[in-house]
């Protein structure tokens, strides 16, 4: 049955999708603080609006039983909506105490009735988990939780799963490799500030309360209430959030309040004819676009539906309802061990990643001043940077997230180190022409380069020569050689040295080997390295 009025669940369905949503996509600054803030007290008001329509409700069971002459099986459903209607009041105390002791550990409210301890993470998580489980609230919550499902389900011979699970038995983390092991308090209240576990608390009120509505409805139903009844009639929209992420699935259900099972509406938006089920409600869904969001990351949009009807003397009218949303800008999080810029011509690794899409991230990636290299892990790409500025656009599943620019850095020269006998030749001191044993040359990357790019950051040097002088002259009797190999032995050279003869030692050119495994030549300059030879 529809009535006039929404119900707690169409209300808080959206409420619900909205936290969820929020805790994956949580960075914590002083604007998602506040955000948090601002949607626990709009949570708060749906769930309070909620429980008073249950409240209505069940006055409205108990009138019509006594009005139905008090049959002895209606009677028993409105104990059954009473008893469950008192269960779910102290559900939603507990719980709401449970909100009230935390504001007061973590300070409680400023002269302004902001809350100190906005941000505060370890007394929230002391208070909730605490030293064990015997003294962790979540961990009494979650027993209060299951025992309130195991008691609706008893009294009116309904399933509903139970609502504080572990994560092993959460399908939202039952496959993430860092979350399954966690318990009910660990996933929900760990490392978890304070605005984010009222948060969570008010989503669980809202799955009792919802509960509490649908039963309430059938309670309603079981004793006439839902009779149809039509005088007057209204288009509505009920939505699982305004608020939608990018890439994510916009859903919603249109009706016409107060119809009838007998009398199915028909429905459209635009050319699209939507799905009617048998209560006269119909679906309607499709994947939100991003686009040109505001200061706050949203963007506002519509969708109009036509709903044709008949009325009570058979005639069919057309109504239309139009239905604003929200979508809401994702946060691309990027991870790489240099975010800030790139190196050119490297491949960079990067993780790019958007959380708040959970299992609908199916990215791709489209470079300008640069080129992508997929792996095979979702969201993991090497970016290879090919102009001074690279920009990224994220897509997910055709719908543009959002781009990232980075700036773009040339790779830093490799220093040139010579050693004798393998060790650095202090040039000041020289060396001795009967120590002198063997010549080596190597090409050092740059030690950030290096940290942060490994894989591009393997020199060596292929041609190099060596040249022999006295004096300003070259030393009669010694050759120059371009060695192919990067250290040179110098029997049968060292005795014809002489006191004060030099060794210039020249790099000619110098390889790199990237993260492909390809060589390419990389230019230094030319500039002898000088061993001085001194007497024995």
């Amino acid at each position: 049955m529809a009535t006039g009025k929404e119900t707690p669940r169409q209300r808080m369905i959206g409420m619900m999708y909205l936290v969820l949503t929020a805790l994956l996509a949580l960075q914590v600054s002083s604007a998602v603080i506040e955000k948090f803030y601002a949607l626990n007290e709009s949570i708060e008001t749906g769930v309070t609006n909620a429980s008073q329509y249950n409240g209505d409700r069940l006055v409205i069971i108990q009138k019509a039983v006594a009005e139905r002459g008090n049959r002895s099986d209606e009677i028993l459903i409105a104990q059954h909506a009473k008893e469950l209607r008192e269960k779910t009041q102290e559900m939603r105390a507990y719980m709401e105490k449970l909100k009230t002791e935390m504001i007061v550990k973590t300070g409680g409210f400023d002269e302004d009735g902001n809350l100190k301890g906005a941000k505060e993470e370890t007394e929230v998580e002391v208070y909730m988990l605490g030293t064990n489980k015997s003294n962790g609230k979540a961990y009494e919550l979650q027993t209060k939780l299951n025992e309130y499902v195991a008691f609706v389900n008893k009294t009116s011979g309904t399933s509903y799963p139970l609502i504080a699970l572990d994560a092993k038995d959460d399908p939202i983390y039952q496959n993430n490799a860092d979350q399954k092991n966690k318990d009910f308090a660990q996933v929900n209240f760990a490392q978890t500030p304070l605005v984010a576990a009222m948060a969570v608390i008010s989503d669980l009120e809202t799955k009792v309360t919802n509960i509490e509505s649908t039963l309430m409805n059938q309670y309603a139903l079981k004793v006439g209430e839902g009779d149809f009844k039509v005088n007057s009639m209204k288009p509505i929209v009920r939505a699982r959030s305004k608020y939608v992420p990018a890439g994510t699935k916009y859903e919603a259900e249109v009706m016409m309040a107060a119809t009838s099972t007998s009398q199915l509406p028909m429905m459209n938006v635009g050319a699209q004819k939507l799905t009617v089920n048998g209560e006269g409600i119909g679906s309607y869904n499709f994947l939100a676009g991003g686009g040109s969001y505001n200061a706050e990351g949203l963007m506002k949009k519509t969708w109009t539906a036509q709903i044709k009807v008949k009325k009570p003397n058979g005639q069919d009218t057309m109504y239309t309802v139009t239905e604003e949303y929200f979508v809401v800008k994702p946060v691309i999080q990027m991870q790489s061990a240099a975010l800030s810029s790139l190196y050119f011509n490297c491949g960079n690794k990067v993780d790019i990643q958007v959380p708040a899409l959970g299992a609908e991230y199916n990215p791709e990636f489209k470079p300008t001043g640069a080129s992508i290299k997929t792996t095979g892990t979702k969201g993991r790409v090497y970016i290879i940077p090919t102009a001074a500025t690279a920009k990224i656009a994220v897509y997910n599943r055709g719908q543009l997230i959002g781009e990232e620019t980075f700036k773009v850095k040339a790779i830093p020269k490799p220093t040139i180190e010579v050693r004798v006998n393998g060790q650095i030749v202090d040039p000041r001191n020289g060396i001795k022409s009967s120590a002198l044993k063997n010549i080596s040359i190597k090409a050092i990357a740059d030690a950030d380069f290096a940290a942060n790019q490994p894989d591009d950051a393997i020199y060596k040097v292929v041609e190099w020569e060596i040249e022999f002088a006295r004096g300003k002259r070259m030393t009669p009797g010694l050759s120059k050689m371009s060695p192919a190999e990067q250290m040179q032995s110098m029997s049968g050279k060292s005795n014809l040295l002489q006191d004060k003869d030099i060794i210039l030692v020249t790099p000619k050119k110098v390889m790199r080997k990237n993260y492909l495994g390809a060589w390419e030549e990389v230019r230094v300059a030319q500039t002898p390295i000088i061993i001085r030879i001194v007497e024995d």
